[in-house]
């Protein structure tokens, strides 16, 4: 069936190609869009996750295995973005007294604060979406969801 309809291939690949690229393009405006609204804070996407991820356990409390395993990105470097974050003052480690290899990270006031002032920014200003109805944005989750898979 292949050698019957080569042409119609031909124009599905390069339809795929095509959604592909401006998928990518979208993608990679949105990181600019989100970074520009970060960066009055000092801070990146990963950070701002971090502190939130910490922010949202029990005691504003996690370890750093809990993180790792909650970041959007599997190759981002958590070791390295939690010192920068320790740097900025807005974290502490903690050893365990229980067990000397896990690490527990608390935010501490001065993180709570930059986080909130990040969040209500990018709540503020990400605002990509607003000229879809609700119908649309289901369409798009369910799509997105389906090239996941």
């Amino acid at each position: 069936m292949e050698h019957i309809f080569p042409a119609m291939k031909q124009k599905t690949q390069a339809q795929n190609k095509q959604a592909i690229i401006s998928f990518l393009h979208t993608a990679n405006w949105l990181q600019g869009k989100i970074a520009d609204l970060l960066a009055p804070y000092k801070l990146s996407l990963q950070q701002l996750k971090i502190l939130a991820i910490v922010y949202d356990q029990p005691s504003h409390t996690a370890t750093v295995n809990t993180i790792r395993e909650r970041m959007l990105d599997p190759m981002s470097n958590v070791s390295r973005l939690l010192n920068k974050l320790m740097e900025k003052q807005y974290i502490e480690k903690v050893r365990s007294s229980e067990d000397q290899r896990v690490v527990h990270i608390h935010i501490l006031p001065a993180g709570i604060e930059i986080m909130a002032q990040g969040r209500k920014s990018m709540d503020e200003g990400l605002n990509v979406l607003c000229h879809l109805d609700a119908d649309e944005l289901a369409q798009l989750e369910h799509l997105m969801e389906k090239i996941r898979k």
